[in-house]
């Protein structure tokens, strides 16, 4: 059996590479919006649009293979620190790492072509990508609270994800289904909530890491026999 301090390096390198991926995530994009100045209209157009910018694909492709690096860390946290659901989470994970594949892999149709199979099937994708963000976020906010914990940072910020995430999302219905322009801010929307998820993956890593590292409270039990211990050690072996 590990020791207290083995236990608390594992969930805190963890987090540390959650926090590098988020950080590798946004550098591409970055590099985009300077590659693509004066092609790509940031308010109106989503950052896929950026595929149409020379080496657009590739860095596309680095920042979602960065992000999908990233989920897999959280869910490889809650899974060592036994954080109730983290089965559930495992499962979110894997179909969201699919859907930042079929992102990646998929390009959409650029300068306002028709939509072929490889944007719808990009849409889709990213539908997943941004749909189940905020929902493996409040699978670990459960599972921390589950576990006593009071993360009010995290459940705030996924809140106001799910919030952005679902009128951006309804937001495209006549897109898809009335082949219309969309919205004049499409764009600005999306960097914002594209912002909320890379932000979201390091304070959930965050906060599964804090639980993990917390002190036990004290609490003073009486014993079979009528003698006083101390129920801490006890509560810290149950948790481990």
């Amino acid at each position: 059996m590990g020791n207290r301090g083995d236990e608390k390096a594992g969930p805190g390198a963890l987090t540390a590479g959650v926090t590098a991926a988020a950080v590798v995530a946004v550098l591409p994009v970055l590099v985009l919006h300077a590659l693509g100045a004066g092609l790509v209209d940031p308010l109106a157009h989503t950052v896929s649009d950026y595929v149409a910018v020379p080496e657009g694909y590739a860095l596309l492709a680095v920042s979602s293979a960065a992000l999908a690096a990233a989920g897999l860390f959280v869910a490889v946290a809650a899974w060592r620190t036994r954080l109730p659901g983290a089965p559930v989470l495992a499962a979110l994970t894997a179909v969201w790492v699919i859907g930042l594949g079929l992102v990646a892999a998929f390009p959409t149709n650029v300068g306002g072509a028709p939509a072929d199979i490889s944007a719808i099937v990009h849409r889709w994708g990213g539908a997943l990508v941004l749909g189940l963000a905020p929902v493996i976020a409040m699978v670990v906010a459960r599972g921390l609270v589950a576990r006593g914990a009071r993360p009010v940072l995290l459940v705030r910020l996924t809140v106001a994800t799910a919030g952005l995430d679902a009128a951006f999302l309804l937001s495209h219905v006549p897109i898809v289904v009335l082949g219309s322009p969309g919205s004049p801010l499409l764009g600005l929307v999306e960097r914002v909530l594209y912002g909320l998820v890379i932000v979201l993956l390091p304070v959930t890593a965050h906060a599964v890491r804090r639980a993990v590292v917390a002190p036990v409270p004290s609490q003073v039990v009486t014993s079979p026999v009528g003698a006083q211990v101390d129920a801490a050690p006890a509560a810290a072996e149950v948790a481990r």
